[in-house]
Parts: structure tokens; C-alpha cells; sequence
């Protein structure tokens, strides 16, 4: 019996395989770009900061870094531009929450879809008994 481990160098161990499409040419669904981006800007006291793609309890890890580098740097006034954000869980609003309890403030500038609806269920809660973060 031939195996393709003992089977003649020009003998084809695979089966012939249809001619390959480019890659332009395959379909591809167009949608939201999922991988989280983040940039900011701190002048003074304001940083200002625009989210986009989704944000989870891991993807908001490198925001609540931001953030804390930026009241270290001085800022406590928080600009947020989350029009970009496609979705976002409550750990976003945990990021927010901390920056509040820290001293800060929070302006919502811009907000799509999904950052309206987590925020809209967050203001039905009772409010944070220490004062935290409410939308």
C-alpha cells in the first residue's frame, strides 16, 4: 500500500484543487470594525478622548490605563467622544465610574447607539450611594 509517505516524489498526494479566486473577488461581509481604538489628547486639565470599536471587561483594560495616566498628568475634566463605539458592556461604565470617584468629571460629547442604550439601563438604577458615576 502507498502512503504519502512512500509514495513517488511527482505522484500528487492531495487531490487537485480548483482554481483559486483573488481575494478581491470573495465575498465579504462589510461591518463595524470590532478592535477597540483609542485616542486622546490632554491639554490642561481636559482629556479629551474618542472610543471606537467594542469594549469589553478586556478591551477596557488599556482605557482605564489612559485614564489613570491622565489624572496623574493633571487632567480631572474627561471629554469622551464614544460615536465610534459599535459595542460596549458595563465595563465601560466601571472605567468611568472610577474616573468620577477619583476626583474627575465626565462629558459625553458624542455616543452611538450602543453607548446610549447602557447608559439609558444605567440611569434607571439606583444611583451609586458614594457618588460615583451616573449617566
Amino acid at each position: 500500500m502507498r502512503t504519502p509517505i512512500d509514495a513517488p516524489t511527482d505522484a500528487s498526494v492531495l487531490p487537485a484543487a480548483a482554481p483559486h479566486e483573488s481575494f478581491a473577488e470573495l465575498p465579504v461581509e462589510a461591518g463595524p470594525d470590532p478592535l477597540p481604538r483609542i485616542r486622546a489628547t490632554l491639554r490642561g486639565d481636559v482629556l479629551a478622548v474618542g472610543l471606537a470599536g467594542e469594549f469589553d471587561h478586556y478591551t477596557c483594560v488599556p482605557l482605564h490605563r489612559l485614564l489613570a495616566d491622565g489624572a496623574a498628568r493633571g487632567a480631572r475634566r474627561l471629554v469622551l467622544d464614544a460615536a465610534g463605539v459599535t459595542f460596549c458592556d458595563s465595563a465601560l461604565l466601571l472605567v468611568l465610574d472610577r474616573w468620577v470617584r477619583t476626583g474627575g468629571r465626565v462629558e459625553v460629547a458624542a455616543a452611538s447607539r450602543a453607548v446610549r442604550m447602557l447608559t439609558e439601563v444605567a440611569a434607571r438604577l439606583p444611583p451609586p450611594p458614594d457618588g460615583g458615576f451616573s449617566p
